[in-house]
């Protein structure tokens, strides 16, 4: 006995999953200061006669990633430590890293996973 199922076309949703829409939103965000250095140079070609280097370009999008993510992430703190503050709170302290958002930490801690014993590296926090 064969079953058919019949689905109506009018009725199908798009469905798009977490990640493809983190992605895309991800993309537009850092994709966004490229657009407008092309933009800008484009603009000044035509008026100006010079134009933005394909080097400037490429180098605007590399630099983007490092800086939209340190505003975001400072940003945050920011606004997580005048919630706590309005709230009469204290922040959870935490640990405190000599290079850029804690990389060195991050390599401790997976050193000691990898090599060490569970706990007996200590980190020091705020």
């Amino acid at each position: 006995m064969q079953y058919s199922v019949i689905v109506p076309t009018s009725s199908f949703m798009t469905v798009i999953t977490p990640g493809v829409d983190f992605l895309a939103k991800g993309t537009f965000i850092l994709s966004f200061p490229v657009v407008i250095v092309y933009a800008v140079g484009l603009v000044s070609e035509q008026f100006g006669g010079t134009s933005i280097s394909a080097w400037t370009t490429v180098s605007t999008g590399l630099i983007t990633v490092p800086i939209l993510t340190t505003a975001w992430i400072s940003l945050t703190r920011l606004r997580h430590r005048q919630e706590a503050a309005a709230l009469g709170a204290k922040m959870v302290p935490c640990a405190r890293g000599k290079w850029p958002e804690n990389v060195d930490v991050l390599k401790t801690l997976l050193h000691g996973f990898a090599y060490g014993y569970p706990g007996v590296y200590t980190l020091k926090h705020e």
